[in-house]
């Protein structure tokens, strides 16, 4: 083969395993490194031109050691604020791994599993290629892709730096831009790394919601371990904490935390690759559920099966995001105290988020567990877009379709089915949240409510990918659903310290759903994410009648 394309196809195009994956993930590299550079340049020119000179640098890195712990928590530490490359690594250090984490978790469930549940795995496989040397190309061609992407976005952080910046201190070396960036490609590799070492066993769909947890996972213990005594114990298993002072931009290195992590990444990838070759092409595992009343759930139709396919992850997703705000909720009255021994905290509080009472459970839940959970829930519906489009992907839908059953009756009956699956996860995390308020002795109704409403936000993403799933095909359906999540997040979250124009913040659904754990409701913003979960499934309907079936 290689005789035949040359080194060019061998690089770029059908002339490797390598090659052919690389540029399978060309539109992603492209995605990545132009939306994370403009986000940086964004970024440094913010800071550049609201605080010019050392004296707003100084009163800056004054107000941020004041952030009450729960911000911190979010967003990390802050070191060395009175320069770019501090307030830079400060305000995205936590976010990016989670984007980046994203795409690897995607990208390195699906290569080897993918392929398998189509079948064109086995034809690969039967070439004279030896099954290390497949999953080894596979992983590579993911690998360099990131390593381009991020090396892109290392260059801008430095060329902006140097061409925006006049203060002595803002000055970014080349070696250190790349150098923080690698840290934050290998801890964003790691969530990957999980998925493709039980992608094997699982399958695909099965293997994305177990990276996509640990990703959730990690950076929830990474964030709240300092404030929450039950996410302490856990700190050591969060890989986003073990490089927490490996922050190059800001003057701070650790690289013994990177080797260590590059070398999980290493043992993840290597069993990965280990399961690919003992295991027979394509032959997975069912994880263990709990038995559900009624031997045919699943077998009765479209709905029922779609349902049923759904509800495994579904209740995985709920009790993980439940949890965290179990933990939060329960912990409320130390979060108060926290917050009332640093003076004008309180001030503060009641400035940036006028009508939360910070004094209550639901007033803690709206500082510091809304946020992640609106981030939660939109990678558990990526996930669940991707569980519920393998049916076309992987052929499945071909036979569904010979028997007595048009295509608008299936798609609209396993959408269907795909939003109960998010109305259990959402009841389900609702649930444990509320029970968090009721230890502490507030009230439940309000948390609870609240938390629902997240879930009508997951609901109006999966109408989304419902869509697109119908009208383009189930490719770039859990894609699409998935950026759609982390662009809302980032808007939402980085759009108000940016001053982006109104117009522009209004663009995320996530502005449009009002302070709803403290019972701030923004009944427009719910009626529309009602109207885009009813309106994506009936679109996504007429658009499979309109188009042939693909994978």
């Amino acid at each position: 083969m290689l005789a035949e394309r040359g080194w060019p196809g061998a690089v770029y195009g059908f002339g490797s395993v390598f090659g052919k994956g690389f540029r399978d993930s060309r539109r992603a590299i492209v995605g990545v490194a132009i939306g994370l550079s403009l986000l940086i340049v964004l970024t440094v020119l913010t800071v550049v031109l609201q605080f010019p000179t050392e004296a707003d640098r100084q009163g800056l890195a004054a107000s941020m050691a004041l952030l009450p712990a729960t911000v911190r928590g979010l967003l990390g530490e802050p070191i060395n604020m009175d320069r770019v490359g501090g307030f830079v690594s400060w305000r995205l250090g936590n976010t990016l791994p989670i984007i980046i984490g994203l795409w690897s978790v995607i990208a390195l469930s699906g290569t080897l599993a993918g392929e398998a549940a189509r079948g064109s795995l086995d034809v690969l496989a039967s070439a004279p290629i030896s099954r290390v040397r497949l999953a080894v190309d596979k992983i590579l061609g993911h690998v360099v892709g990131l390593t381009i992407a991020l090396t892109v976005v290392a260059l801008a952080t430095w060329l902006s730096a140097t061409a925006s910046s006049h203060l002595p201190n803002d000055a970014i070396s080349p070696l250190d831009a790349l150098s923080h960036f690698a840290g934050i490609g290998l801890v964003s590799l790691t969530a990957g790394a999980v998925a493709f070492a039980v992608a094997p066993l699982l399958g695909r769909s099965a293997a994305a919601g177990v990276g996509g947890i640990a990703l959730f996972a990690a950076f929830v213990i990474n964030g709240y371990a300092s404030v929450i005594p039950a996410l302490g114990s856990l700190k050591g298993l969060s890989w986003l904490a073990w490089t927490a002072g490996h922050r190059p931009l800001a003057g701070v290195s650790d690289p013994g935390s990177v080797v260590a992590v590059a070398g999980l990444d290493l043992v993840l990838l290597a069993v990965g690759v280990a399961g690919f070759v003992r295991r027979d092409t394509g032959s997975t595992v069912a994880l263990p559920t709990l038995r559900l009343p009624g031997a045919d759930l699943g077998l009765s139709g479209p709905l029922a099966r779609s349902f049923a396919g759904r509800l495994p992850a579904s209740l995985g997703w709920g009790i993980a995001i439940g949890a965290y705000g179990l933990v939060i909720a329960a912990s409320a009255s130390g979060f108060v105290t926290a917050i009332s021994s640093i003076p004008g905290i309180g001030a503060m509080i009641a400035t940036i988020y006028p009508g939360v009472d910070w004094r209550t459970s639901a007033g803690i839940l709206q500082l510091a567990f809304y946020a992640t959970a609106v981030l939660g829930a939109g990678l558990a519906v990526a996930a669940l877009v991707s569980g519920w489009s393998s049916d076309e992907r992987e052929r499945r839908l071909e036979v569904v379709l010979t028997g007595p059953i048009t295509r608008a009756g299936w798609f609209l009956r396993s959408g269907v089915g795909l939003l109960g699956g998010v109305a259990i996860m959402a009841v389900m995390a609702a649930t444990m949240v509320a029970f968090g308020a009721q230890i502490e002795g507030d009230d439940i109704v309000q948390p609870f409510l609240g938390a629902l409403v997240v879930g009508l936000y997951a609901a109006a993403l999966v109408g989304v990918g419902l869509a697109v799933g119908g009208l383009v095909g189930p490719g770039p359906a859990a894609a699409v659903t998935g950026g759609l999540a982390l662009g809302f997040y980032l808007l939402d979250l980085l759009g108000t310290a940016l001053r982006f124009p109104d117009p522009i913040l209004q663009l995320s659904l996530v502005k449009h759903l009002g302070q709803p754990i403290v019972g701030r409701f923004d009944w427009l913003g719910i009626a529309l994410c009602i109207g885009l979960a009813i309106g994506g499934l009936a679109i996504g309907a007429w658009g499979l009648t309109r188009r042939d079936l693909r994978v």
